[in-house]
């Protein structure tokens, strides 16, 4: 069967952060569905494997020696970016001040406040380019958004801009983990050792 599509056609139907705290106000999801909300799409995130795990307990336990009382240390928080922008990165660090409830209770951050986001993924992203910089080719890797991903390879970028992320650099097994943010000149972290 063919259906005309016209310039008139609905599009796909795109969803907010208040559309998915009604859905689990509602039931329609549950606190525990692990989903995310890039550009008002509503997916449902892979369950997480071993090789995820090991390279996510690898960071966290390298970071936290380095990190001040006053910078906040996030692991999977869902984090409200905009209306329509909901992510569930591995790490998120902040500093402590800088991180308040949405309008819908998510955690968010405004976007110069975020000092690193790591996100391990160990399969494909195909979110494209916007806030998550680029699909990831399927292997154990983790990017870096916001200086932000991180993993047994990295792709790599400074700082938020126009809601997306720039200067995307990839990053080899050898490479070391060094953030920009000032708050975090202490952290260093050798890709090649986390599994």
């Amino acid at each position: 069967m063919i259906i005309p599509v016209t310039p008139d056609s609905p599009g796909p139907r795109r969803f907010t952060a208040g559309d998915l705290r009604l859905m689990l106000s509602a039931g329609i999801l549950r606190e525990d569905e692990r989903v995310e909300l890039p550009d008002g799409e509503l997916v449902e995130l892979a369950a997480k494997g071993f090789a995820h795990d090991v390279v996510k307990n690898a960071l966290r336990r390298r970071l936290v020696p380095a990190l001040s009382e006053t910078i906040y240390l996030g692991i999977e928080s869902t984090l409200w970016l905009g209306p329509n922008l909901l992510l569930e990165p591995g790490l998120l660090l902040s500093p402590m001040n800088a991180r308040s409830a949405s309008p819908e209770g998510f955690c968010t951050v405004p976007g110069l406040e975020i000092l690193l986001v790591i996100e391990v993924a160990v399969s494909s992203l195909a979110y494209g380019s916007g806030a998550e910089g680029g699909a990831l080719r399927p292997e154990r890797r983790a990017g870096i958004l916001g200086d932000r991903r991180a993993g047994a390879r990295s792709r790599g970028a400074p700082g938020p801009k126009d809601g997306a992320y720039r200067d995307v650099a990839e990053l080899s097994r050898p490479s070391v983990l060094r953030p920009e943010a000032e708050e975090l000149a202490a952290v260093t972290v050798p890709l090649a050792a986390l599994g």
